[in-house]
């Protein structure tokens, strides 16, 4: 029984340590533009793996993952680079215009409709790709996809997955360096994890975990 606990505890130790380990370095990949992407990309792999109840090896996860998505990981940066530039070029435009007009009120509805369409989908998109390793354009039909037939869900998991960053605002920044990164994350995982399997049946779910990652 000691040896167990020892066992577990040194278990819960590595769980921790990785945990905090994946928001230090993908918080400072983060800052540059080209690392943005492979920072998510990684800090979802290892996401994925402690919401799926596994017991991940920090270094062999996060930089495998790495190293393995790294074209699909930029290419989803690119398009939510050119979606989100899209959506803060729109949006700088309305105070010009006059918003009591009706197509001037439809425009904005539509881009914010678009934005948390965006939002929305990227949530799923990020944790998909490194968990099933599908392409790119397979992940973002079956991000939409699950978007559009939870939309409630895919709502709060937003808004729940948004909650620790919004709050880290109003902290110290070491929350946002140790913390605040892997904990939305994490939560975005468990929430992916739980709409996968609410939306395909359980063998299905088995197989399409158990194929091989590109």
């Amino acid at each position: 029984m000691n040896r167990l606990q020892t066992s577990g505890f040194y278990a819960s130790i590595e769980r921790i340590s990785g945990f905090l380990l994946a928001n230090l370095l993908s918080a400072c990949l983060l800052m540059s533009l080209l690392g943005a992407p492979l920072a998510l990309v990684s800090l979802f792999a290892y996401m994925n793996d402690l919401a799926w109840g596994r017991s991940p090896e920090f270094f062999g996860v996060y930089f495998g993952a790495m190293r393995r998505h790294w074209r699909a990981a930029l290419g989803l940066g690119l398009l939510d680079c050119a979606g989100f530039a899209l959506i803060a070029i729109n949006l700088s435009i309305f105070p010009l215009m006059r918003l009591q007009d009706y197509l001037t009120m439809l425009s904005l509805a539509l881009t914010v409709s678009f934005g948390a369409l965006l939002l929305l989908t990227n949530i799923y998109a990020w944790a998909l790709l490194p968990l099933l390793g599908l392409p790119l354009r397979a992940t973002l039909k079956l991000s939409l996809l699950l978007t559009f037939s939870r939309p409630l869900h895919s709502l709060l998991l937003a808004v729940a997955a948004l909650l620790p960053l919004l709050i880290s605002l109003a902290l110290p920044i070491a929350f946002l360096l140790i913390f605040s990164l892997s904990l939305s994350a994490y939560i975005a995982t468990r929430g992916v994890a739980w709409a996968l399997r609410r939306h395909f049946p359980r063998e299905q779910l088995a197989e399409l975990l158990s194929e091989p990652r590109a």
